[in-house]
């Protein structure tokens, strides 16, 4: 059930009207909450209904980290037990379809990923004994926070001791709150179905799948659409999760800040997939063992390599997303090295321009990898490139007006402040309550009508 459907939009307003029914008996609410996401993950398949279990053990590990006087060994053997289950699965649901291939791929129609990732959030926060740390208030609460419907597919990826605090309290749904949620879905479904979808099917789905066939300025333009397209698809789902918990009166975190307009490597790192790009460092690149007093700079790219070089495998088991990860920790480590070297001295206005430039093309070179289906599909696509400089190559016949408006208008609201939203959402909360009712009304027609033409999953539902 995609959070684009209208589905999930019945279903989900079925679970805000008994949500808030009970908002002042805190256990009937969690308990809501609960059923829905077993709900949720039923309409995946029955066997999902199993991860309560895996679930269960980690609330019982989290109990053993939190407990007084336990001993070093026995919080060592704990955290194995946490550390083992979730890698355990997340490697299975890697390995799994590589190794039976598509025979058996109905079996598992749902990453586990970002359940695993926010699972460990909440064990090794326990182990290490952060600041923030301590045991989920309850079984049921902590199985209401950990298999949170809003972000099963596609994250952003919860610290669940953050989300159980919030899920713990009263709830409470202020005008202003609900007229930014549901600003929030509705930019996640515009993002998804006008503008993912539609560049997937008209442009970069037809040119990777044969760049022969098209020129190296369509090839170029279909670079340039994927790089727009995987934004949009997967920003536009986070919108959509994140408003779904605003009017549950629960705030997700954010993911994205407008990320091609980073001025650097490390600066994209900080606005495209926040709470992924967060875990890394967190709780890979800062463990890794390490000489930062005696080796600072060798450590860092050491830790950015690996850190990147696993980052490309969980996104698949090839070539394609290992020479990804690799081409981003290398370039994140040359760009460390050459802020080390300027130190001190400040940018202009454009060498600021100019970075943002080399930038967002970099990131879209590495998209080839990340897109193509083989690396002979992804050097297709490079040969393409490289024939621009005859004339030929500069053919656009399918480059359509709609398709062009279609990348233009990307372009545009890409770079649209976030201010205009936090404005926007204060206008909606303002207005009387049968306007936002008719503003709910008119996200439903939407979807009905768009939906007509079939969806797409979420590009990030894959991983």
């Amino acid at each position: 059930m995609l959070l684009s459907t209208p589905a999930f939009f019945v279903f989900f307003l079925l679970v805000w009207l008994l949500y808030w029914a009970a908002a002042t008996q805190r256990a009937a609410r969690v308990t809501f909450v609960l059923a829905a996401n077993l709900f949720f993950l039923a309409k995946f398949g029955l066997l999902y209904l199993a991860l309560p279990a895996a679930a269960s053990i980690d609330f019982l590990v989290g109990r053993g980290l939190a407990r007084e006087g336990e001993s070093k060994g026995r919080r060592w053997a704990l955290l194995s037990v946490s550390l083992a289950l979730n890698v355990g699965l997340l490697l299975a649901t890697k390995l799994i379809p590589v190794a039976v291939g598509d025979r058996y791929a109905w079996l598992l129609t749902l990453s586990l990923s970002f359940y695993c990732f926010q699972s460990l959030t909440y064990t090794v926060d326990l182990f290490r004994r952060e600041e923030e740390a301590e045991a989920a208030p309850s079984y049921l609460a902590y199985l209401g926070g950990a298999l949170f419907f809003p972000v099963m597919i596609a994250g952003p990826i919860l610290r669940l001791h953050d989300f159980l605090k919030q899920l713990w309290r009263p709830a409470s749904l202020t005008p202003e709150l609900a007229g930014r949620a549901l600003l929030l879905i509705g930019i996640g479904l515009v993002k998804k179905l006008l503008i993912a979808d539609y560049l997937s099917e008209n442009l970069v789905t037809r040119v990777f799948d044969t760049p022969t066939l098209y020129s190296g300025l369509e090839v170029l333009a279909a670079i340039y659409g994927y790089a727009l397209q995987l934004f949009f698809d997967f920003s536009g789902y986070t919108d959509i999760a994140l408003g779904v918990g605003l009017m549950l009166g629960l705030k997700l975190p954010e993911n994205f800040n407008r990320p091609y307009l980073a001025v650097n490597l490390m600066d994209f790192w900080r606005r495209w997939h926040i709470s992924f790009s967060t875990w890394l460092r967190d709780y890979i690149q800062e463990r890794l063992p390490q000489r930062r007093r005696t080796h600072p700079l060798a450590s860092y790219c050491y830790s950015v390599m690996v850190t990147f070089l696993l980052g490309g495998l969980w996104h698949g088991i090839a070539w394609t997303f290992l020479t990804w990860g690799a081409l981003h920790g290398v370039a994140l480590a040359a760009v460390r090295v050459w802020k080390n070297r300027r130190k001190g001295i400040k940018p202009t206005t454009a060498g600021t321009v100019l970075a943002t430039f080399v930038t967002f093309h970099f990131v879209c070179f590495t998209w080839i990898f990340f897109h193509a289906s083989s690396m002979a599909n992804a050097w297709e696509v490079l040969g393409r490139l490289a024939s621009l400089h005859t004339a030929q190559s500069w053919s656009h016949d399918n480059l359509t007006p709609a398709i062009l408006g279609v990348l233009v208008l990307a372009a545009a609201l890409h770079c649209l402040p976030i201010k205009l939203l936090d404005d926007s959402a204060k206008l909606l909360g303002r207005m009387p309550f049968w306007v936002q009712g008719a503003a709910l009304a008119g996200l439903v027609l939407l979807i009905q009508t768009l939906s007509g033409r079939g969806l797409a999953t979420f590009i990030y539902g894959n991983f």
